[in-house]
Formats: C-alpha cells, structure tokens, sequence
C-alpha cells in the first residue's frame, strides 16, 4: 500500500511535466476527506509518524520497511539514525523546549540585583542564539514558502529576548556606582522585556503538543473560530467609527476643544474589553454623553457575545469533521533530503 501512496507521480500538463507529488501530499493539498479518512490512507500517515516506514539510502523518494520494526531488543532501537523519525524528532523538540522554559523560569525567580548575568542566562541565551539560527536556516534552504503563523510567533518572541540582552550588555557597560543609575536603568528594563514575554514561552509549547489528539483538534477549531470572528469585528469597527464621532462631537459642542480625547478612546476600549467605566461619563454632557456610553456598551456587548458563539457553531458543525479531526493527526515530516 506504502508504495502506491508515496511513490510520487508527474502528469503532462500542456507537454510539460508537473511537479512530482505522491498521494499523501495530493490528498492534503486537495482537502480530499474520502482519501484521508480511508484505512489504508491513516495506516501508511502512522507508519510514517512511528519511523516504521523510513526513506531509502540510496533513493530519498522511495519508502522502504524500517529493517528493526519487529525487534524486541532496546539496544537494536537504540540507534541515532532513528532520530529521522517524525515522532522522535518531535519528542527532543519537546524535551528541548521545556529545558527551555525551565531555564526561563529559573532565570526570571532568580533577578541579579547588580545587573550581572548568571551561568542560567547565559544558557537562556545561549538556546535563544540557537532557535534563531535554525529560522534562519530554515529560511535560507527553503524561503518565504515555509512562512506561517508559527514562524512570526517565534519571531516575536525572539525579539524580545534579543532586546532584553542588549538591554543586559548596555547595563554591564555601566559601573555599579554609575551617578545617574544608569546600570539599574538598563537591567530592570532588561528584566521587563524578559517578563513581558512569558505568555509566548508557554504558548510556544503547543506548537509541538499539536501532535496530540486533544492539542492538534483544539486548535484547529481555534483556528476557524479567529478566521470567522474578522468578520464581525469588521462589523464592529465601524460600529466604534460612529460612536466615536459621536463622542467628539459631544467634546466639541461643550467648549469648542477637543480636550478628552485620550479619555474618550480609553473608555471605549475598556467598554470593548467588558470592563466599562461608567463613572467618568457622569460630568461628560448630561445627560448625553452616559446615556450615549450606555448605548455602546449594550451594542458592544450584543456583537461580541453571538460573535463568538457563532464562530464556535461554524467550526464545529459546519465544517466537516473529518477534516478537523485528520487536521489535528501528526503530520508526516520527511527528511529534508527528500526531492
């Protein structure tokens, strides 16, 4: 079956031969759920996962059986070789990541006082210089095509900690008793940028936890809900345009100065949040300016609640689902010598 499935296929298309694919990639691309969801189609993806189908030395396009799949022995599996399994590539790539993390949270409960940097930050960075290094290969060997949602996520993330170590070494280039605090300056906001990016650290880790059922099928749902909710949080930015307007106006006509601006624009986005303020409209235009804020709050609340509600029913009763639950399967990640 392996063979049939993998063995990759050109068609001639105006006299010129296409790209070569298999039917497993076909099949993805193609959003084909009768090929997905067939036996023979989930057997050959597990195999794949598990290692137990492995590229040829001699030919990386051809699959062959993995020659120790049916034996007993620890020491026979216990080969670096194996490390071009998907499931084990996946696993160090997890291990690493909460080595991580710990050292994160090992460097973020230990703040050095002075400024200095300890044998845990250096690590820290040190992991951090690595993980750029392999975007940047990434992006060398295959370009912009590999770009996603992860990459940009990664990026972001190792902005942070990129300008908290140059905060750090700006620090180090002031003495301890610097007059103009400079050196405690530098490091706290070194320890800031370092803070602020905890949420990404612990979101970085479903990024390889999506290989598991549970993971993999919750965000994919998550996925199509966001896709789903732009277009109401189109709807209501113009709805925000209005009452803005509205507002200002308000401003305008009490003093001929638009003076509460900054007020006005806060208050807004708390209502947005769900956290209205309605104690800073009281002195604003009785009794135009509360009745008007209550007016907003109320659509806000009205537009955000069946937004979310809706975009839930769309993504789990629309689409179909086999799609979302062959979505959250492992996907097959071959070797990069594959042609």
């Amino acid at each position: 079956m392996h063979s049939v499935l993998l063995k990759r296929y050109s068609i001639l298309v105006d006299g010129r031969p296409t790209h070569p694919v298999n039917v497993i990639e076909k099949a993805v691309d193609l959003h084909a759920l009768r090929v997905i969801g067939s036996s023979g189609y989930q057997r050959c993806i597990s195999f794949l996962w598990r290692g137990w189908l492995v590229q040829d030395d001699d030919d990386p396009a051809t699959f062959v059986d993995y020659k120790d799949k049916d034996n007993t022995s620890y020491y026979a599996h216990l080969d670096p070789d194996r490390m071009r399994a998907p499931m084990y590539q996946n696993a160090t790539q997890m291990l690493v990541s909460f080595a991580y993390l710990g050292l994160y949270t090992i460097a973020m409960n230990t703040v050095n006082k002075g400024g200095g940097i300890d044998i845990v930050e250096v690590l820290l960075y040190l992991f951090t210089l690595g993980f750029i290094c392999d975007e940047l290969t990434k992006f060398w060997k295959a370009g912009y095509h590999i770009f996603n949602f992860w990459n940009a996520f990664n990026a972001m993330l190792y902005g942070l900690l990129t300008t908290s170590f140059v905060l750090r070494c700006m620090a180090l280039s002031h003495d301890h008793d610097d007059p103009d605090g400079l050196r405690r300056h530098y490091s706290t906001l070194s320890y800031s940028f370092l803070a602020v990016s905890a949420p990404m650290f612990w979101a970085r880790l479903l990024l390889y936890l999506d290989s598991y059922r549970f993971f993999g099928a919750m965000l994919v749902v998550l996925k199509v809900m966001m896709k789903e909710s732009i277009i109401f949080f189109a709807l209501l930015a113009v709805i925000i345009v209005g009452f803005l307007q509205a507002f200002i106006g308000l401003d305008y006509a009490d003093d001929l100065v638009i003076e509460d601006i900054l007020f006005i624009i806060q208050s807004m986005a708390n209502a947005v949040m769900q956290s209205p303020d309605f104690s800073g409209f009281e002195k604003f235009q009785p009794p135009f300016g509360l009745i008007l804020y209550y007016c907003f709050t109320f659509v806000v609340m009205v537009c955000s609640v069946p937004c979310f509600s809706f975009s839930f029913f769309l993504s789990t009763h629309h689409r179909p689902r086999g799609l979302l639950l062959t979505s959250a399967l492992p996907p097959p990640r071959l070797s990069s010598s594959t042609s």
